[in-house]
């Protein structure tokens, strides 16, 4: 056996350095996947405070890095129709924002692990109602669907997260808000990203 090793130690030692490069590479991949996961953005819609529609709607940056609030899209069903509302630009404000400016702006920037509070559900419906009371004259709003747009880092092109939520009645006869999904979805992927952008500039 040594004999054979000795005479085939050339080609053994090309294996032997092809087999450290794969392992090499294997664990640079893995790094790198690894750390482009760490900088992505990761943005959460949570309802807070209960499940009623007095429950509280909150943004959290759970990404590594700083993120910027642009614009806060909601999408909501009455009956058969379904428009779009850019909550950031449904009411003026006072010129005292508060201890909390970024939550009454329904803008600004968020560090990680920092939140926004939209203030209640039933408050964010009432809005869109009085701005547009034709929408909801023969129905009531039954689906609310919240997008946030965001600037992360260096990159260009915005990013965002969704989640959506029904307004449902428990037997009670008291109105409830149930997610429809258990996460939020990230809007990370190209495609997303220029549709966010599509939506910013419909909104300007």
């Amino acid at each position: 056996m040594l004999t054979w090793m000795s005479e085939n130690s050339g080609a053994l030692n090309v294996v032997l350095n092809a087999a450290m490069l794969g392992v090499w590479g294997v664990y640079l991949q893995i790094m790198v996947t690894s750390y482009r996961r760490q900088r992505r953005s990761s943005i959460l819609i949570t309802r807070g405070a209960g499940h009623g529609i007095r429950s509280r709607c909150l943004i959290t940056n759970m990404g590594a890095e700083q993120v910027y609030v642009t614009s806060l899209l909601a999408t909501v069903t009455a009956g058969d129709e379904t428009r779009e509302y850019t909550l950031t630009d449904l009411r003026d404000l006072p010129e005292d924002l508060g201890e909390d400016p970024h939550s009454a702006m329904r803008q600004g920037s968020l560090g990680t692990g920092r939140y926004m509070d939209l203030g209640h559900f039933d408050e964010l419906l009432k809005e869109i109602t009085s701005t547009d009371p034709e929408f909801t004259r023969n129905a009531t709003i039954d689906t609310f669907v919240l997008t946030v747009v965001a600037l992360y880092g260096t990159e260009r092109m915005p990013v965002g997260a969704t989640r959506g939520f029904a307004i449902k009645k428990d037997d009670d006869g008291n109105r409830q808000i149930v997610p429809h999904s258990v996460e939020t979805r990230q809007m990370r992927g190209r495609r997303d990203r220029k549709t966010l952008r599509n939506k910013l500039m419909k909104h300007m």
